[in-house]
């Protein structure tokens, strides 16, 4: 305990609540304040614990090269918290290592590290289940849509309760074509999330789930209002971790509006400001940029950035964005006169979605191996 009797579970939910709401800078300088407090009383568990969680609240505000940093404080911490028996600093140390998983589209190795975070929460009876972000990277890893679904079915009370759960339910059945009811529980998570005064996850959930949801049903004009009002909130919030996603789907629904030049600027904000770890981001900008490139002719340079997308997301398990890297290649190689190369990405891509289950992606992709010959 530190030398003013501070509560380290009480002190690093401040810090938790105060990110969230949006007020960043307040949460850094709060785990910045607390872990100078707890060196000057020699206290290096709460230390450690204060400074991975301004890390974490780093890769909010300027996340270039945090994910580096943050892996190396948690590793180098997590024997120091083992050997004191504190769950509190346990919780906060699996939690960060799954956060920089995730980054990295590593979601099943982000998974288990939000599984043992979780038990470290429930023994220090902290009200922070992280029920939502376990769903999250179900979502957006290897996990089937089915098996996902069933999932939450099993832990409905948990799920029906946590706006992150109801956001991923909403866009699992928009992969299945279940769009009107993937559209009420998005509509409904928002207004909710409104009522308790907006911030990151209102942001996030209007400009990421929500547009994606507009861009499985073909409805890019939809998608692009919610994608706009999305990098609006969170460029007001300062927070740039996921602003760089929702940009790039502001991108991909500008694309789909034929706005191409608008397209393009997205994509280049979107590189911007994603980190250089940022598997998500750096695929997602770069499947737009290849796209934009290979509309305007430029074969060659378009090849490249959509193999670059390729690369980077077959070093992960997001399986989606695979078959998105995959399709996009497929778009790119077929009008530089490469169509036998063209028919072999778009199967990969069908192949990376059948294994997700995301059916309306599947049905599109088969539906263009047909245009070219292949199916």
């Amino acid at each position: 305990m530190l030398a003013e009797d501070v509560d380290l579970a009480a002190e690093t939910g401040v810090v938790d609540a105060l990110m969230w709401a949006g007020n960043g800078g307040d949460a850094l300088r709060r785990a910045e304040s607390l872990a100078d407090r707890a060196a000057a009383a020699g206290d290096s568990v709460a230390e450690l614990c204060a400074r991975i969680q301004a890390a974490v609240v780093r890769t909010s505000l300027e996340p270039e090269g945090v994910g580096d940093e943050l892996a190396a404080l948690a590793e180098q911490a997590l024997p120091v918290f083992t050997a004191a028996r504190d769950d509190v600093a346990l919780y906060t140390a699996n939690q960060a290592l799954g956060l920089v998983a995730f980054t990295r589209a590593q979601t099943d190795r982000a998974l288990e590290a939000y599984e043992r975070a979780a038990i470290h929460a429930r023994r220090a009876r902290l009200p922070r289940e992280l029920f939502g972000w376990r769903v999250i990277f179900r979502l957006y890893g290897t996990t089937p849509v089915p098996e996902l679904l069933a999932w939450l079915d099993e832990h409905e009370v948990s799920a029906r309760r946590d706006h992150w759960a109801r956001a991923v339910r909403g866009s699992a059945l928009a992969m299945l074509g279940r769009f009107e009811e993937a559209r009420a529980i998005l509509a409904e998570t928002r207004a909710e999330l409104r009522e308790r005064g907006g911030g990151v996850a209102l942001a996030t959930i209007t400009g990421i789930e929500s547009a994606e949801v507009e861009l499985l049903a073909a409805e890019p004009s939809v998608a692009a209002e919610l994608a706009a009002e999305g990098c609006r909130r969170l460029e007001e919030l300062g927070e740039q971790g996921f602003l760089s996603s929702a940009a790039a789907t502001l991108a991909e629904s500008l694309y789909a509006l034929d706005r191409l030049d608008e397209a393009d600027a997205w994509a280049g904000r979107s590189e911007e400001l994603g980190a250089s770890d940022d598997a998500f981001t750096q695929i997602a900008w770069r499947l737009v940029k290849a796209k934009v490139l290979a509309r305007r002719g430029e074969h060659a340079e378009a090849e490249r950035v959509a193999r670059e997308a390729v690369a980077i997301g077959e070093a992960t398990d997001f399986l989606n964005g695979q078959g998105d890297t995959h399709a996009a290649l497929g778009e790119v190689l077929a009008p530089a006169g490469k169509p036998a190369e063209a028919a072999a990405a778009l199967a990969t891509a069908l192949d990376r979605y059948e294994r997700k289950g995301n059916l309306v992606s599947a049905a599109r992709t088969r539906a263009r191996l047909a245009e070219l010959g292949a199916c």
